[in-house]
């Protein structure tokens, strides 16, 4: 019999409040009948409306949650890191704390860890799941991201189940919205496999969309500029 596959959940969570135990549900329900023994890390992102006092206070109904705070707000991709690091699982998984991913899609996709050395999600119909304001820069920035490095990707900002070796390996530079990209590039260029999963987003219903903040866009042109500078490596096949 095949040992059971270990799988870190790395939730960052910035002013989600209204939204974390959602994500917590949907998150805990999906891996319930799955054969994986998981890990739930819940990074608190310097929050100023109680997000971190909202996990602490559900203790007894997530008891397999660590929460951990960041005093003041490092930014997506450092959180992320944070989370990378205190991982103990042989796969590393983000899910973001906004809630938009339920648990039956997020059940599909937890189970296929340890398919590929990389399971990459997209998602599918966007233009119905999403404004169509978010779904063109979305579509944007990954034709630029193919371009830039001669892949062939449907999306680079979903989720992205990674072999802990590689991941924590893996030097990022971007701190914002741009560093999934850069994650996914480089540890493609470091692995032999991958697998495109769809998966079916649903939008927050609680709170606005940190993308649209003028840093994530400065930070995904530099991590585009990083993307280019590095294509000799190898394309993100």
């Amino acid at each position: 019999m095949s040992a059971v596959r270990t799988l870190s959940i790395v939730i960052p969570a910035c002013n989600e409040a209204r939204n974390i135990l959602g994500t917590l549900e949907n998150v805990t329900s999906a891996l319930k009948t799955l054969p994986l023994d998981p890990e739930i890390l819940v990074i608190d992102d310097g929050s100023s409306d109680g997000t971190g006092a909202v996990v602490r206070d559900s203790a007894v109904r997530f008891s397999g949650v660590h929460l951990l705070v960041n005093d003041t707000n490092l930014g997506f991709g450092a959180t992320y890191r944070r989370g990378v690091d205190a991982a103990t699982g042989d796969y590393i998984v983000m899910v973001h704390g906004d809630n938009a991913w339920g648990r039956e899609t997020l059940r599909r996709f937890f189970a296929r860890t340890g398919d590929a050395d990389i399971i990459v999600g997209y998602t599918r119909n966007m233009w119905r799941a999403r404004p169509i304001g978010r779904t063109v820069l979305s579509k944007s920035f990954t034709l630029l991201v193919n371009f830039v490095t001669g892949g062939r990707l449907k999306y680079y900002n979903g989720l992205q189940i990674h072999r802990a070796e590689v991941l924590k390996a893996l030097v990022i530079r971007s701190t914002g919205f741009g560093f999934q990209a850069e994650v996914l590039v480089k540890a493609l260029r470091l692995t032999h496999t991958f697998i495109e999963v769809p998966m079916d987003l649903r939008e927050r219903e609680h709170g606005a969309s940190k993308a649209f903040h003028l840093k994530n866009l400065i930070d995904v042109a530099r991590t585009l500029s990083r993307l280019r500078s590095g294509a000799a490596g190898g394309p993100a096949r």
